[in-house]
């Protein structure tokens, strides 16, 4: 027969296994949202009632990237405004910050006064996500009872964390490719509708670039789109300008 702990260790084993196969790079062929981390992070913790994932970029206001409750978007909103914190200072200072009672822990005494007045959460821990660069950020578990963290919850936070880096580096990677992409094919069908008109017209690039923005401008679309509908027709659309307001 088999005790608590061992059942304990396996559950816990499964959980990072899903998470690790949900949010791996090559799991749907795509990239993970954030929502999807901070979702599948409450559940795994057993005593929180909610998760967040806060990002901090340079010098900028730390920001809730997602939160599976508009409390703990709450909550951190009253950190970002004290400038303090448990979750900032998972970020700065430490890899984990947790406290048991805000009502009894001195170390944010502006944040703490206001959690306590404007919120239930008593107890809360953070723990650090590395991103690479001057992206910084932490994971976040929330509870109204004081005390409601065990060493366990603290524990699998921390290997969430860990994952969540990788899956949250991943995204940011999918992205930039995914906007090289864009770019790419915008400067190609641009290329391309300017060599059109340069032949068809007798003008020079420049010109035809500044044929093309005219018409962007005038009719509100993007030099893209209208490049595109020159590749289509081989001609210029019509620069209308906007319509005035009558009265």
């Amino acid at each position: 027969m088999s005790d608590g702990s061992s059942d304990t260790r396996r559950d816990i084993g499964r959980q990072l296994q899903e998470f690790a196969r949900r949010f791996s790079g090559l799991w749907a062929g795509r990239a993970v949202e954030p929502d999807e981390i901070v979702e599948f992070a409450a559940e795994a913790v057993p005593h929180t009632i909610a998760a967040g994932l806060t990002l901090v970029r340079g010098d900028a206001r730390p920001i809730t990237l997602a939160a599976t409750t508009e409390l703990a978007r709450r909550v951190d909103e009253l950190e970002y405004d004290s400038g303090e914190g448990p979750c900032l200072d998972a970020i700065d200072d430490d890899d984990i910050t947790a406290v048991a009672d805000l009502e009894r822990d001195p170390r944010w005494p502006k944040f703490s006064a206001k959690a306590i007045e404007e919120t239930p959460i008593r107890s809360m821990f953070g723990v650090r996500v590395f991103l690479g660069g001057d992206d910084r950020g932490a994971l976040n578990f929330y509870a109204p009872e004081p005390g409601a963290f065990t060493d366990l919850d603290l524990g699998i936070g921390a290997m969430l964390s860990a994952m969540a880096s990788l899956a949250l580096q991943n995204a940011v990677a999918q992205r930039k490719t995914d906007n090289l992409k864009v770019a790419l094919e915008s400067s190609r069908q641009i290329g391309t509708a300017i060599g059109i008109l340069m032949s068809s017209r007798l003008i020079t690039a420049d010109r035809a670039f500044d044929e093309l923005r005219t018409v962007s401008q005038h009719t509100h679309r993007k030099i893209r789109d209208v490049a595109a509908e020159v590749m289509e027709t081989g001609a210029l659309p019509e620069a209308k300008p906007p319509r005035r307001r009558e009265g």
